[in-house]
């Protein structure tokens, strides 16, 4: 295993940048931490984190103080992963009117066991099988092709033990989509797939002034007014075809024809 006795000079001036998010101790960690992460090809447990650094490393912790960072140190993953949110809209030098996409979805991070935290058992549609896995929410920032994952939070099953359980939607809102700040000048969009429709989790985003890009279900009903209401396929039937455009879309490396509406 290759070993570490500080943080790489690289990641240095963009640590520092998160310095006042932190105490001084907690900050040493989290540099610490950092610069493992860099290296570690093992699974990110902090037992190879601390692995990672060097006996000789200058001011090196415990494994027990490297704990204490993640369960009980003062710090706020909100106000980090808004750090990071704004040096990214920065470096992108983005201006008035340019998008920001928030892309909210589940991935599965398959365990062999069913003792780790998190782990269910749960039905993966891109495999048409059940496996046991823990099931988080990353979410990453994009602009013309650009990428960098945001939060992520672990999803618990509904089950006897679980007294807290929210679902997947009411997740994503309150702990990615509500603490999230974009600047006002600049046009958001939370883009979602067609499990994610949703009337509730739409209106909250709404009202925050984020725009939603969202695929939806064939059946499902939309409204035209209060009292036109149709089932996507119906209502797609009555669009002609002189407004509709054909193109293509990657669904899980396969390219699949689709239309939609041109701009006016």
């Amino acid at each position: 295993m290759i070993k570490i006795v500080k943080a790489p000079l690289q990641l240095e001036p963009f640590l520092d940048k998160f310095r006042d998010l932190f105490t001084k101790p907690s900050y040493r960690s989290f540099r610490d931490l950092c610069g493992a992460l860099s290296v570690c090809d093992k699974s990110k447990t902090v037992a190879n984190l601390c692995d990672t650094m060097a006996e000789c490393s200058k001011g090196k912790k415990a494994r027990s103080s490297y704990n204490w960072f993640f369960s009980d140190a003062n710090w706020d993953e909100n106000e980090i992963a808004q750090r990071k949110v704004d040096l990214f809209i920065d470096s992108l030098c983005l201006k008035e009117n340019d998008k920001l996409l928030l892309i909210i979805d589940d991935t599965y991070n398959e365990k062999e066991g069913n003792q780790t935290d998190g782990v269910g058992r749960f039905y993966d549609h891109s495999k048409e099988t059940y496996i046991w896995v823990t099931i988080s929410l990353p979410l990453l920032s994009n602009r013309k092709g650009l990428f960098i994952p945001h939060k992520a939070k672990m999803y618990i099953k509904n089950d006897d033990e679980n007294e807290n359980f929210r679902t997947k939607m009411e997740i994503a809102f309150e702990e990615i989509i509500k603490p999230l700040v974009v600047p006002k000048s600049i046009d958001s969009y939370i883009v979602f797939d067609s499990w994610w429709f949703s009337s509730d989790l739409f209106s909250e985003c709404l009202k925050l002034g984020h725009n939603i890009v969202c695929q939806i279900k064939s059946d499902k009903k939309v409204g035209i007014n209060r009292d036109m209401y149709f089932q996507v396929r119906d209502l797609a039937n009555q669009i002609e075809d002189k407004y509709l455009l054909k193109t293509t879309v990657s669904v899980r490396g396969k390219r699949r024809p689709t239309m939609h509406l041109k701009r006016r």
